[in-house]
């Protein structure tokens, strides 16, 4: 059945564990009017839709060695126009047995519409990730890391939608000159200093990832910010370059404008790699799987050596997709040695 996608299901789907929001969505209309629908032709040859499996109920359980989540609060400022002093809080995991004479990779991970910087750690759902990232490390999937949960609200809280967008479209400026430095401050990181090149030296032990309109600010951060971390985590939510939800209406023109962004840069080929997921039954399924499937038929730029388009059967938009999508990509970023 086709269906249109309607504002108030658009917004109200947007934040991140809005578990209700379970309808599938075929259609949707883009910022200006064009009415897009899920692409159903086959990917091109050699690109496939990978399918992830359920996290083992084992891993929501607490762990034997468990790590602890820490506050850490930072000065910024509002980078929408007044450059204005803001203080503000992030949630930062920090793994059993962490020694300060050791280096830890590290992953920092964007709340939907709606969510504030405790959505993954300190919110409803916050103990389940941190025992999934517990028990990641315990079971050897990954070695330890390091992830951080911030919020692009200059006031921590909820805000209208076109408030959320503008201040989601420039936290790439907080996030290089006040957050990393901030956090890779306080932690032993890969980055021997938190100035430009200490952190552009350290990118390969760097991840960025999202869900929803936390998916679209981490397509800002391959865009505005490629060369502070190689590895990308977008969960359901697309590049709006082109236009807002251009990820669906207007994919083909998104993809080429990521390929001659990462061709222009000196990360062409295997300096990056994007994770892309989204569930099958998401309301953020036209955005994602159609801006993947333009992506993947540019196999000059986008393939297997830094590229990966990953479902989930019978996801929606909800933790569940969040849980499993970090599950498998995790170990991916990471790898145990």
């Amino acid at each position: 059945m086709k269906t249109r996608l309607k504002t108030l299901t658009m917004l109200a789907c947007a934040a991140l564990g809005s578990t209700a929001c379970s309808e599938r969505v075929n259609a949707m209309t883009d910022a200006e009017g064009n009415t897009a629908e899920v692409i159903t032709a086959d990917p091109t040859p050699g690109f496939s839709i990978q399918y992830t499996t359920d996290v083992p109920s084992a891993f929501f359980r607490a762990a034997r060695e468990q790590g602890k989540v820490e506050k850490v609060e930072y000065e910024s400022k509002d980078y929408t126009g007044p450059m204005t002093t803001t203080h503000k809080p992030a949630y930062v995991y920090v793994p059993y047995g962490y020694d300060p004479q050791q280096k830890y990779d590290i992953i920092y991970l964007m709340h939907g519409w709606g969510g504030n910087a405790e959505g993954y750690f300190a919110g409803r759902f916050g103990e389940q990730m941190k025992n999934l990232f517990d028990n990641l490390i315990a079971e050897g999937r990954c070695k330890p890391f390091i992830a951080v949960s911030p919020t692009w609200d200059k006031d921590n809280r909820g805000k209208g939608w076109s408030e959320s967008c503008e201040e989601a479209s420039v936290f790439f400026n907080e996030y290089k000159n006040d957050l990393i430095p901030a956090v890779e401050g306080k932690y032993s990181t890969y980055a021997e200093s938190t100035d430009i090149e200490g952190i552009i030296a350290s990118r390969d032990h760097r991840a960025f990832g999202g869900f929803s309109l936390g998916s679209i600010t981490t397509w800002y951060i391959f865009e505005q910010a490629l060369e502070v971390q190689k590895y990308y985590l977008p969960m359901s939510g697309d590049n709006w370059h082109i236009t807002m939800f251009g990820g669906a209406s207007h994919p083909q023109e998104t993809a080429a404008f990521l390929r001659d962004h990462v061709n222009a840069s000196p990360y062409k080929g295997n300096g990056f790699y994007v994770w892309y997921a989204v569930g099958d039954e998401d309301v953020r399924l036209a955005q994602t799987h159609n801006q993947a499937l333009a992506m993947g038929a540019l196999t000059d730029t986008f393939n297997s050596t830094n590229f990966s388009y990953h479902q989930k059967k019978g996801g929606r938009h909800d933790f569940n997709a969040v849980w499993e999508f970090c599950y498998h990509a995790l170990p991916f970023f990471f790898p145990k040695d």
